[in-house]
């Protein structure tokens, strides 16, 4: 079983934080052995869930082709061993699709359609950011459909020590962000499902099916933002990985931290990620698994 590429538990740490990164345009964009299924995934739910995963204000068609311009302009420089891009079509080799650029009523759908990430449009307006356009096919618990028009700040209602700790910081980061600046960050939580779809509304918890801790799954989320130049309306991407909890079995390192952030995590946080439900069983298990590891070390 392969090892999970992102582990941002190794830190140890638990509860809110900004942990935000420069990176190269040429790591913008992650293609990888998943893209055929995950674009399917997308194509499925602009059918059967339309609303649920592409919302869309009225009057920004100007943003959206700037993120599909961007979008392009990347995939050109450095995943053209995947697309074909004319100045009105795109062609995507692993998947045969063909799409004019003009296909769609909204750009962002097409942009959506190109890329495993998820795309966030959030548009400045009085000092704030406001979300104007979204394709989101992995939500983590949460509804596009309620969040849609929110303030960065009301996005994140709910999170514990958002408001409190970094929300005004993170908005600051928003007003400030160069244009030729690409910022990615990290966030982890634990299910008890694998897939990617995973909408939940207006509760104040979810309700695990299964607690045994073999059958958990680690959910990472890479986010990145940066700010297209014309419209100063900031993009923010996210990817989400989900692998097996026991994809880190002989990994010591990844066994001691994750328990570490599990246990460092704040009681209202343990609640809002839903971990109080297995906690305790969670660092049996963990403990177990870790005096394993280091017994074949020892031998």
């Amino acid at each position: 079983m392969p090892s999970p590429k992102y582990k941002p538990y190794l830190d140890g740490q638990g509860g809110v934080k900004i942990g935000l990164s420069p990176i190269s345009e040429s790591k913008w964009l992650e293609i990888d052995d998943k893209f055929i299924d995950e674009i399917h995934l997308k194509k499925e739910l602009l059918e059967t869930n339309r609303n649920e995963v592409l919302q869309i204000v009225e009057g920004c068609e100007g943003e959206q082709n700037e993120v599909l311009e961007s979008i392009l302009n990347n995939l050109k420089k450095f995943h053209s061993e995947n697309f074909k891009i004319s100045k009105d079509s795109v062609y995507i080799e692993s998947t045969n699709d063909l799409y004019k650029l003009n296909q769609f009523k909204n750009p962002i759908e097409l942009a959506s359609l190109l890329v495993q990430e998820d795309l966030v449009l959030m548009s400045p307006k009085k000092d704030k950011f406001y979300l104007e356009a979204a394709s989101l096919s992995a939500p983590s618990h949460w509804s596009l459909t309620e969040k849609f028009s929110k303030s960065l700040m009301d996005l994140h209602e709910g999170v514990p020590g958002y408001k409190e700790d970094i929300g005004e910081r993170v908005n600051e980061i928003f007003k400030k962000l160069p244009a030729d600046r690409i910022l990615e960050r990290y966030n982890w939580s634990i299910y008890d499902d694998p897939k990617l779809f995973q909408p939940v509304h207006s509760k104040p918890f979810v309700e695990f099916r299964d607690t045994n801790p073999s059958k958990l799954f680690l959910r990472v989320e890479r986010q990145t933002i940066r700010k297209l130049p014309i419209h100063e309306t900031v993009l923010f991407t996210i990817r989400v990985y989900v692998d097996p909890i026991e994809s880190i079995l002989n990994d010591k390192h990844a066994l001691t931290s994750l328990k570490k952030a599990v246990e460092n995590l704040s009681e209202p946080m343990k609640k809002y990620k839903s971990i109080d439900q297995f906690e305790k069983s969670l660092v049996i298990w963990l403990t177990k698994k870790l005096n394993n590891v280091e017994s074949k070390i020892s031998k």
